[in-house]
């Protein structure tokens, strides 16, 4: 099945690469990647975080699960159990709810947003479908941006639904403040900042920062436990990073020098700036993974900026007849996407988290319901 999804979007990214000029098609399109996605988060019957979400559900009443969850998703839990729903039935309204806010975004900022599914069903969907509390707070961060320059409180406002979300997602808080830097807006000072900045946290002890990491999140102590963490594991979070971060540098060396605005449509023009901004603060994220290796989750879906940017290259080089350029830039740029999937969950395990991987995405009860008429044996 995973296989199967897989060609399915390849097959729709192709039409889209052809017909995107025409809108109601586009429209289409992304309804239909987006019914998909839907069913894969609305009807999951598996993954390594359903049961522990399941128990949030079903004693939503306990203090214990208030002080466990975010407000936003324990609200969110409290108002749909009150209404009378089961587990599944929240389930479908979550995801409802998450698609609903990243399908607009994704189509909103992209000419090629089956192009970004695509991408965004490598990595980093399998993180966001098991860890749904952050990808519900990432999609309204997502659909924030629009705001950002227009309607600044409610930019600020869903912000915080986000925050309320997932409470990693306060690290945009600091990217706010940042962007204002002069060092940030260059890549080579920000880079040695970055490279240095993670060799000097080598010398700093974890926990200098843990009564306020827990104050802000009791679950962050577990990170704070010599056993649990130590030089190698953060040696492997930043290997993982690696591949990120030469993206992310890739994406700001082109914008830098390569990038103009004479052939992008101004609808995705004037998003540009915000997104190279975010790029370049997902690769400071590594500085922050040292003490939180939540965070790493940011990094993740900072893929799905980086996705964006290159769709709106590859349109801006259709609009200048380079079709074989544009064709050769998509196939580079998923290839990199499925090279960064490979390194993050099947190199280390020799293929083994596939296993994994491959169960969450295909056990779903629509799915079984589907076969279950199909089976001959049963009539």
């Amino acid at each position: 099945m995973y296989f199967i999804i897989s060609f399915i979007l390849f097959f729709l990214s192709y039409f889209e690469f052809y017909l995107n000029k025409k809108y109601l098609f586009r429209i289409l399109l992304t309804f239909v990647t987006g019914v998909l996605f839907f069913i894969l988060l609305g009807f999951n019957s598996f993954s390594p975080d359903l049961d522990a979400y399941k128990i949030h559900y079903e004693d939503i009443d306990q203090e214990y699960i208030k002080l466990n969850i975010e407000p936003f998703i324990f609200y969110f839990m409290t108002l749909c159990k009150n209404i009378g729903l089961s587990f599944k039935g929240y389930q479908l309204v979550f995801s409802f709810l998450t698609f609903s806010l990243f399908i607009y975004s994704i189509f909103k900022y992209s000419p090629f947003p089956i192009f970004v599914f695509l991408n965004f069903f490598f990595i980093p969907f399998f993180p966001d479908i098991t860890q749904v509390r952050f990808f519900l707070g990432f999609a309204f961060f997502m659909f924030s941006l629009q705001f950002f320059k227009s309607k600044k409180w409610l930019f600020y406002f869903l912000l915080l639904i986000a925050i309320l979300c997932h409470l990693s997602l306060m690290i945009i808080v600091i990217f706010l403040i940042i962007r204002k830097f002069k060092f940030f807006k260059s890549q080579f000072k920000s880079n040695i900042i970055i490279i240095s900045g993670t060799c000097l946290l080598l010398l700093v002890p974890k926990n200098i920062l843990e009564p306020l990491l827990i104050l802000l999140n009791p679950k962050y102590s577990t990170y704070f436990n010599p056993d649990a963490e130590g030089l190698g594991t953060f040696m492997g979070t930043l290997a993982l990073f690696i591949p990120f971060f030469i993206l992310n540098n890739i994406i700001l060396w082109h914008y830098h020098n390569k990038y103009t605005e004479e052939t992008v449509p101004t609808k995705y023009a004037k998003n540009v700036p915000l997104f190279i901004e975010l790029v370049q603060f997902f690769n400071y994220i590594i500085l922050f993974q040292y003490f939180i290796r939540d965070f790493s989750r940011i990094t993740q879906n900072g893929l799905i900026i980086a996705s964006i940017y290159f769709s709106i290259i590859i349109c801006s080089l259709i609009h200048e007849k380079k079709i074989l350029s544009a064709k050769l830039l998509a196939i580079i740029f998923l290839t990199s996407t499925i090279i960064i999937y490979y390194i993050q969950f099947l190199m280390v395990n020799k293929f083994q988290y596939f296993e994994v991987i491959n169960k969450t995405y295909t056990s779903n009860y629509l799915f079984d319901s589907l076969a279950g008429l199909f089976n001959f044996e049963n009539l």
